[in-house]
This record gives structure tokens, C-alpha cells and sequence, in this order.
């Protein structure tokens, strides 16, 4: 057994730099993470489920209706892009109270574990008493959680300002989208200077978050209040917290692993097992409910492992920094613990099961995903050009997306950037440039010599072209003041020239979106998104909702359906992506290479029931 106590005068003394003894201490740690393992595993487990339960119920829906009011009230939901000040603070208000929901989700969770880890002796400790006490200390917890996200959007503010500023001053002048694509010198001089600063600051970000890491135990175990707890495990902490960084990453990447692992196991030891199945669909519906059933209960128990490791690492170094063991009786524990950890652990068993069965047999094995061109062919062909556009319907494109802008003239031109820059190293601005002077300018040579006979073509010209070959989906990019004009003047080419039926109108701003519905009840709208936020659906009368496809997951797909719109997945240019965004049910794929999204299509209908099964279960896996 180890000297405890003469570790513990070295720890409080501050004298743990030689290494035999910072050796002790870490092994110190790990027999009392062990120790609290061995007795409070399965009173962990019912908790977990407990919690589990109680944020699908009450956490998730609060959490969410609250982040949807602010949207509501601040009628700029992060859909699009942000320009100005105000609008930059408001995002920040908003990233502010999703960080600190999101956060104090984690701290009533750890607090839960603490409490379950702090009881007495080696009794199960029962999920519902854990679940009374991290309720009497949810208000103070919801205060400790806003401090620190609120200190750290403090601590934020200075290199976000700088780097702001940097922006502006060397790549202000340019389209952002050239900056992302041309990558100019300019750039590189941003990333010289900003990269110092920011590592500066997530430096000093460190620093206070295991400054900070004891406040939760300290709140938990000792009673303290908010101020009082940040302030202890600053004490606690004080010129460790180096030591302490090393142990907790350590932990938290062997954490962040394991689910990992677990789901690379399956796929490549166990997922094979399946293709022995008979290829009938009942056989493989049964084969994927008992395997999803068993899959869902392994990465529950991982999770389970890994969280609890973290919360009891916490505590541990707690203690052993000085901190109260906060052991306590436990009120209101049932006559037979066991057998509510039992009950507990196979209500998950069942829920599972459920679910697994659900999953399978709901599934839209024959959902048709239509193919959308983005900018046409674009990676045949120069985008946004009558060849692209060609290319795409060659391809069997259903719809072709292209963008739109106004001339200085007033005449709706079919260009992305807001200058020449990137395709022509043409500085002139686009709304600046009439178009007779934009015929002069050569879009195609920077792509590809063959090309160099295109030119930039009118609203009017592309719809023409198009010819009612496929659809087309344009995407309103106005500059700033000219939003309502760029509406107007598409919806008169639109309407001029009978395309009602086949056009269907896009933007990443809600507010144009919105316009465009009271000008246009009967218009066919998109929204496009870079993150599906709450709110956007019930605010924004729109048909589909364009999404990175990053962002897609079951639960975005199953809100497109609850809510009656389209969703497609932008930009995808990857196989198999492209596969694994039809598994799930998208309706519409937007990509630069068209003719690959309509072979796997194609692959797809040929297909039997149970291959289709079989196809998803291995797309699940590599998702």
C-alpha cells in the first residue's frame, strides 16, 4: 500500500516534480479509479440510463426551445452568413447559450455520477436519489456552467477581435469564396499573423478550463456555492495544471476511442457475418434487429465506461488535491438495489430491442433520390457555363444549380463570385460590370484552354438553354441593397418566360426567402444552410432545405419528414458519401460530378430488398 498521506503533503506542498513521485501519484489515481469501478459500476449504469431518460424528456426539449426562442427573437437564425457587427454579436449570443445548455447538460450528468460515486460503502446507490440531488443543485449548477462559458467568451473576444481585423485588412477586398478556392498570398500573411494569436489564446483557454476543472466536485461534494467552488479548485489546481492536462487528455482521447474502436469492430469483425444471411427479407430484417440490439448495448456500455472514467478521474484528483470525499447515507435507496440496476439495465435491453426493430422495418428502401448538377458539371466542365450545363444534362442530371447576380445595368447574370477575380483575374465587381462590358470577359480558359469560348450568359439565356431538360435551382446571390431588386428581376424572367413550373428559387438568407414567398405565393423555394438550426423550419416557409451534407444525420432526415420539405445534401463529390446520404433518405444530392451520383442510382435499383438492407447496414457503419 502506498504512503497516502505523505503523497498527499507533497501534492499540497506543491512538491510533486520529481518524477518517482508524480509516478505515485498517477498510481494513486488509478487504484482509486479502480476501486470506485469495482463498487459503483452498476449503481453507475442504472444512473446512466436514469440521465439518459431525464435529458430526452426534459434536457433535449428545454434546451432546444430555448436556443429557438433566441432565434425567434433575434430573427437571424445561422443559416446563411453573417454580415456587420450586429449580426456577429447576436451569433455570438447565440453560440453563447448553446455552449452554456450544452455544458450544463455535461455538469448535471457528472454531478449525478459524483453523487453515486460519493455514497457509502460499497451499497448500490440508487439512480433516483442521485437524480433528487443533482436536482437540488441545478440552479447553482446552471449558475457554475454560465460563469465559465461566459468567462471564456470573455477570454475568446481579444484574438477574435484581432483576427477580425486582420481579416479585414488582408483579405477584406476579396470574394470569400476566391480567398477558400485561390488561396492568395494574402492568405498566408493572415495565417502567419492570426496562428500565433490563436495559439496564444486556446493556451490561455486551457489554462482556465483546468483551472476550473475541480469547481463542479467542489459544488457537489462540498456544498459550496458557484464563486466559491471556481475559487476552490483555482486553489486546488494552483501550479498542477500541466499535471492535470497531461492525465485528463490522456483519459479524454482513450475515451473518445473507444466508441470508435468499437464501431471499426463490428464493421470489419462482424458486419461480414450478415452476408451469410439467405437473401430474404424477413432473414436479414431479423439479422439486423438482433445485431443493431447488440450493437446499440456495446456503445452504450463504452459510453457508460468512458464518461464514468472521466467523472471518477475528476473526483479523484479531487481528493487527492484535498478536496472532501462528500461520502453521505443515501436517502430514499429501494429494499433491493440490485434488482433496480437489473430492471434498469433490461428496460435498456427492451428499448433497444424496440428501436432496433423500428429502424429497420420503417426504412424506405426505395426512397429516389434525384441528382442535382451544382453549378453544372462543374468538375467537367467550367462552372456556371453553358457547357457545364450541357455536361449535366449529357449526365442525366434531374435539376442544375447555378447562381445568379445583377449587373450594373440591372440585367440577372448567371456568375457565383462577387468579382472576376478567381476565373479571369479580373478585379471589377459584378455589380459594378455592365454586361455588355462582361461579354468581353473569357470564364472558360481558367478551367481548361478548350474552353475558352465561354462567356458569361444572362438568366434569360441559361433558362433557354436549359429548355425544360431538367430543372433548375437558382441561387439568389445578391450584393449588399440589391436584395429586392435581384428578387424582382428574376421573378420577371421567370414569369416572362414561362418557366414557373421548372425554376425553383434559393438563398442561405431566411429574410430572402421569406421576401421571396410574399412576392411569389406559388414559387417553388429552397433554403440553403450550412447548419440545421432550431427554429429555421417553423420560421422559414421554404420546399427544401439545401444542408451541408456534413451536417445530415438520421435525425435531420426524420425533422425533413415530420415537417413536409425536401432535403438535400450540398456539396458531395465523394462515391461513397453519395451513398451513404441516399441510405438515410435524402431526398436530392447536389454535386459537381453528376454523372457519378446517377451510376450509383442507377446500382442502387437493381438491387434485391435484402442487398439493399445489407448495403445500408454497411453505409451505418462507415457513417
Amino acid at each position: 500500500m502506498w504512503d497516502q498521506n505523505s503523497v498527499r503533503d507533497k501534492v499540497d506542498s506543491g512538491d510533486t516534480g520529481v518524477a518517482d513521485d508524480r509516478a505515485l501519484l498517477r498510481g494513486i489515481l488509478a487504484h482509486d479509479i479502480r476501486q470506485d469501478l469495482r463498487r459503483h459500476l452498476r449503481p453507475m449504469l442504472a444512473w446512466y440510463l436514469l440521465f439518459t431518460a431525464f435529458a430526452t424528456v426534459a434536457a433535449a426539449p428545454l434546451t432546444t426551445w430555448s436556443l429557438a426562442a433566441l432565434l425567434h427573437w433575434i430573427e437571424g437564425p445561422l443559416a446563411g452568413y453573417f454580415d456587420g457587427l450586429p449580426a456577429g454579436l447576436l451569433a455570438l449570443a447565440w453560440l453563447m447559450l448553446a455552449g452554456a445548455l450544452s455544458w450544463y447538460v455535461v455538469m448535471l450528468q457528472q454531478a449525478g455520477m459524483l453523487l453515486v460515486s460519493a455514497s457509502h460503502g460499497c451499497r448500490y446507490r440508487t439512480a433516483a436519489a442521485a437524480l433528487v440531488g443533482m436536482l437540488r443543485r441545478a440552479g447553482p449548477l446552471a449558475v457554475l456552467a454560465a460563469s465559465q462559458v461566459v468567462a471564456h467568451s470573455l477570454l475568446a473576444l481579444p484574438w477574435l477581435l484581432v483576427g477580425m481585423a486582420l481579416y479585414g485588412w488582408l483579405l477584406g477586398s476579396y470574394d470569400p469564396y476566391y480567398v477558400l478556392m485561390a488561396r492568395p498570398r494574402e492568405l498566408w500573411w493572415f495565417l502567419g499573423a492570426f496562428l500565433p494569436v490563436l495559439a496564444v489564446g486556446l493556451v490561455l483557454h486551457a489554462t482556465l478550463y483546468f483551472r476550473w476543472l475541480l469547481a463542479t466536485p467542489a459544488l457537489v461534494l462540498e456544498g459550496l456555492s458557484p464563486v466559491a467552488a471556481l475559487i476552490r479548485s483555482r486553489r486546488l489546481t494552483r501550479g498542477r495544471h500541466l499535471r492535470i492536462a497531461i492525465l485528463v487528455v490522456g483519459v479524454a482521447l482513450t475515451v473518445a476511442a473507444m466508441p470508435v474502436a468499437v464501431t471499426e469492430l463490428y464493421d470489419r469483425a462482424a458486419t461480414p457475418l450478415l452476408d451469410w444471411l439467405p437473401d430474404h427479407r424477413a432473414m436479414v430484417n431479423a439479422g439486423m434487429v438482433v445485431y443493431l440490439t447488440l450493437y446499440a448495448t456495446t456503445v452504450l456500455g463504452v459510453l457508460l465506461l468512458g464518461t464514468t472514467l472521466n467523472t471518477l478521474l475528476v473526483r479523484a484528483l479531487f481528493h487527492r488535491l484535498g478536496g472532501a470525499r462528500g461520502r453521505r447515507v443515501v436517502e430514499a435507496t429501494p429494499p433491493h438495489p440490485g434488482r433496480f440496476v437489473w430492471g434498469a439495465e433490461l428496460a435498456f435491453l427492451a428499448m433497444a430491442l424496440v428501436q432496433a426493430s423500428l429502424a429497420v422495418t420503417s426504412m424506405n428502401l426505395r426512397n429516389e433520390v434525384t441528382v442535382t448538377a451544382h453549378r453544372g458539371a462543374a468538375l467537367v466542365a467550367p462552372e456556371n457555363t453553358l457547357a457545364a450545363f450541357q455536361a449535366a444534362i449529357d449526365a442525366g442530371a434531374d435539376a442544375i444549380e447555378f447562381d445568379v447576380r445583377l449587373s450594373a445595368d440591372g440585367v440577372v447574370v448567371v456568375f457565383h463570385d462577387s468579382d472576376f477575380l478567381r476565373v479571369a483575374g479580373d478585379p471589377r465587381a459584378v455589380v459594378d460590370t455592365p454586361l455588355a462590358a462582361m461579354r468581353d470577359i473569357d470564364v472558360g480558359s481558367w478551367f481548361d484552354p478548350a474552353f475558352s469560348g465561354e462567356r458569361i450568359a444572362t438568366l434569360a439565356e441559361v433558362l433557354a438553354f436549359i429548355d425544360r431538360r431538367a430543372l433548375a435551382l437558382v441561387e439568389l446571390k445578391p450584393d449588399p441593397g440589391n436584395e429586392q431588386a435581384l428578387l424582382d428581376a428574376t421573378l420577371r424572367v421567370v414569369e416572362s418566360g414561362g418557366y414557373g413550373d421548372t425554376v425553383t428559387l434559393a438563398s442561405l438568407s431566411p429574410d430572402l426567402v421569406r421576401t421571396a414567398r410574399a412576392a411569389a405565393p406559388d414559387a417553388r423555394l429552397a433554403l440553403f444552410a450550412n447548419a440545421a438550426l432550431p427554429g429555421i423550419a417553423r420560421r422559414t416557409d421554404f420546399d427544401m432545405l439545401g444542408l451541408n451534407h456534413l451536417q445530415i444525420d438520421t435525425a435531420v432526415v426524420a425533422n425533413a419528414r415530420r415537417r413536409g420539405y425536401l432535403l438535400q445534401a450540398w456539396t458531395v463529390n465523394d462515391a461513397d458519401r453519395m451513398t451513404r446520404y441516399m441510405d438515410p433518405g435524402v431526398d436530392d444530392i447536389s454535386t459537381d460530378m453528376p454523372a457519378e451520383a446517377v451510376r450509383l442510382r442507377a446500382e442502387r435499383a437493381a438491387l434485391s430488398d435484402a442487398e439493399l438492407l445489407l448495403m445500408r447496414l454497411h453505409s451505418w457503419f462507415r457513417r
